[in-house]
Formats: structure tokens, sequence, C-alpha cells
């Protein structure tokens, strides 16, 4: 079977029209047409829909495409064997939002900088589902909250710890945390995420009442929600985040062991393994960065 055949047929599937999927493969018309029909012949099975206007891949052929795409990932991972200082291929990261901000964005960048035939293809999602997209390898990799318990058949790499702080109103600068949670309504991180449980469970644990006003998924908007005075929140302090916010008033909310660690997560028999270590690399440079630019911040501060 030809591999350049089976690329043409990917092609189709994503784009309008043969022309369209030509143009992209350096094809003309008539050759994409001779490619999809001599891939029927051997394979005695219909890929393409000609009774619609434009052709459309057959339920078969949409099989076949995912198949391919399977194939391409493995002939990729074979390539990537022979260049010991080049990281080539494809690989399919899942992340928890927070992250998205100031940890992903800057390391896949570094790394695409240094390696332009790496793809990675980012998902969002909870830790849950992504840990278990993971399993089941629809990811080949995940950023997440680390669970209370240990994952059966997963590696976990812990990229950084964030202790939890307790954000209020810069105007409640002066109130004890006892006084705080007297006198607002609390807004939840999401208690579906990892991270929105274990504060929940932390709370509990302190036997602290709060009087609920809303749940939020996005860190950023659960900041901006306090900096407008609508109640008061417990968050991970994210790694990667400016520190100074001094439109808030921020406090530890207990033990430096009460934190969010997150974690990256790849299967323990990953073919891509050399991707994935190469990418917590990047996240540690990220991480390190990050420190020592704060430490510089504070030192011009105080200087």
């Amino acid at each position: 079977m030809n591999l350049r055949f089976l690329r043409t047929v990917v092609a189709v599937s994503q784009y309008p029209t043969f022309v369209a999927a030509g143009e992209a493969m350096g094809l003309s018309h008539s050759a994409v047409s001779v490619h999809i029909k001599t891939l029927e012949d051997e394979l005695q099975i219909t890929l393409v829909d000609r009774k619609k206007r434009p052709p459309v891949l057959t339920d078969r052929g949409i099989a076949l495409v995912e198949h391919a795409q399977k194939i391409f990932e493995i002939v990729d991972d074979i390539k990537s064997l022979t260049h010991e200082e080049t990281l080539i291929g494809s690989i399919t990261m899942g992340v928890v939002p927070s992250t998205l901000v100031n940890l992903v964005p800057p390391a896949i960048a570094s790394l695409r900088a240094a390696h332009p035939k790496l793809h990675i293809k980012i998902k969002t999602g909870l830790s849950a589902d992504l840990a278990q997209q993971v399993r089941n390898r629809d990811l080949d990799m995940a950023v997440v909250t680390e669970p209370d318990r240990p994952l059966a058949n997963l590696r976990a790499q812990v990229i950084c710890t964030e202790p939890l702080q307790l954000l209020a109103p810069k105007s409640a600068q002066d109130m004890t945390e006892k006084e705080l949670f007297a006198n607002y309504q609390f807004i939840w991180f999401n208690r579906q995420t990892w991270a929105g449980q274990q504060i929940e469970r932390h709370i509990l644990d302190r036997k602290i009442h709060v009087e609920s006003a809303m749940e939020v998924s996005a860190l950023e908007a659960v900041e901006s929600l306090v900096r407008h005075g609508i109640g008061i929140s417990v968050v991970p302090q994210q790694m990667c985040a400016p520190k100074d916010r001094p439109d808030l008033t921020v406090r530890d909310f207990g033990s430096q062991d009460l934190a969010r660690k997150l974690i990256m997560l790849d299967r323990n028999n990953n073919p891509r393994r050399r991707l994935s270590d190469a990418l917590f690399d990047a996240f540690q440079n990220v991480i390190t960065s990050g420190a020592d630019a704060q430490t510089a911040n504070t030192d011009a501060r105080n200087n």
C-alpha cells in the first residue's frame, strides 16, 4: 500500500474539494482521483461518494483516514529514532485550562523554535478526563493536577507545586482570615476538577463555614470576581503567574503542605517517551525562568 496515496486520502478529509486537497499535496485534481481509485481497487471498498457534489468520504473512507493517521504517527516515531539531536513527529497533549496562560505557551514555543519538525496538538479538559484519555491512548501525555491516589499504569512527573492562597478584595487587607470568611461570600474553584476537590476537602478538614456565592471554572475569572468585591476564594498560586497583585489581598491558606501539584502523565510504555521527556524539560525551564524573573523583580524593588 502506497503511503503517499494514504496521505492523499487524509488530505481529502481535511479540505472541501479534491482541487484544494491536491493543491495542499502538490497534486493535480486528476492525480488525486487516481490515488483514491487505486486505493479503492486495492482494498475493494468505496472510499468516496461521487454522487455528491463535491464528493465526500464514505464511512469506510473516514475509517481509513483514522487508521492512516495512526500509521503516520508510527512512521514519525520510526524516523525519530534516526535523529539523535532533532525531535520530529507529532504528539497530542492534554492540559488543564489553567496551564494555558503562563506555562504551556512558552514551553511549546521554545520547543518548536528548537525543533521545527515537531508538531504538538493541544486538547483541554478536566484532570480526570485527561488522565483517562492518556490511559486509553487518545492522548500521548497530559498536564493535570496530581490526584490523591496513584494512577495505575501511568508515569507521573511533578512539574511544580502550587501552595493554596486565600484571595480577598484589596479593601479587606486588615481583616483576619476568620473575619474574611464571616463577612464575604465564597467563590468556589470548579469542584469537578481535582484541584477544586482538594480545596473543598481542606476547607472541610479545617471546619471552616462558607457561604457559597458561585462556582467558576477559570482561575483568572475567580481573581477578577474577587478583585471586584464579589467574594473571597481559595486557589492555587500559579507558579508562572505574576506574584505581585496590588489590587488583591493575598494570604497563605494553611500550611505549605496545602498545595496543588501539577504533574505530567504519560503511559509507562509510551513510544513517544523521548518527545514527552523533552516537553517535561521545557516545562521545567519555564518554571525556572519564571522563578528567576520573580527574584530579579524583588531585588530591583528592594534596591
